[in-house]
């Protein structure tokens, strides 16, 4: 089984992205390969409703703009679970992440593509610099794209609606000297993302079976 996990930070090699790279680390070996894509070094639009993808899709050809997203929509298309991480940005998700999520109309509306994410599995990461700062709102924000996608939605047990860690001392705005990655001191954060790796892997096994009893 394969994952792609996705940091939407702006921020290359930051805590958003390490906390990624912590949940994929954790599950990988064995059946499972995974993949991190960061948009940090992508150049792309956000979507420009031009409705090209209903008509005008080809094999290969999922949108009509040629930009960095080129290369992204093969690997969400092979994957078989998807791990979104942002950071939070005003108590939402990176404006990065939702150009990207916003391109992915392609699998929705798309007369090639259309439906192609369903019944994969997909999993939220966000990290905040404040405690109540919006890791639930940019993780459910996250959430209602797999659920247009009629995807199955992983959580951790530790946050209700994925996982998330928090960049400064308890969530207080407090940060020690010398530590680049706030997120990887939040033990419960880091927690949470592994937790939710570990239910990914758990409920693509699932499906897997599933579709394998059903002939699919």
């Amino acid at each position: 089984m394969e994952i792609v996990g996705i940091c939407g930070s702006p921020v290359k090699q930051g805590n958003t992205e390490n906390l990624l790279q912590e949940a994929l680390s954790h599950i990988q070996g064995g059946e499972v390969t995974s993949e991190l894509i960061t948009l940090a070094d992508k150049r792309f639009d956000g979507c420009k409703h031009c409705n090209w993808c209903v008509r005008n899709q080809s094999p290969g050809k999922f949108c009509v703009q040629q930009d960095d997203m080129v290369s992204i929509y093969p690997r969400i298309l092979e994957a078989d679970g998807i791990l979104l991480a942002t950071p939070v940005h005003f108590g939402r998700l990176s404006g990065l992440m939702a150009n990207m999520i916003d391109r992915l109309r392609v699998f929705v509306h798309g007369n090639e593509y259309k439906g192609r994410l369903r019944n994969r599995v997909g999993g939220a990461l966000a990290v905040a610099f404040f405690r109540g700062g919006g890791i639930e709102t940019a993780l459910s924000s996250m959430n209602s794209m797999f659920f247009a996608f009629q995807m199955i939605i992983a959580t951790s047990r530790a946050y209700q609606l994925g996982a998330g860690s928090l960049s400064s001392i308890e969530g207080k705005g407090r940060v020690k000297k010398g530590t680049r990655y706030m997120a990887m001191e939040d033990d419960f954060g880091t927690l949470s993302a592994k937790l939710l790796a570990d239910r990914m892997v758990e409920l693509i096994r699932i499906v897997k079976a599933g579709q394998e009893a059903l002939g699919r």
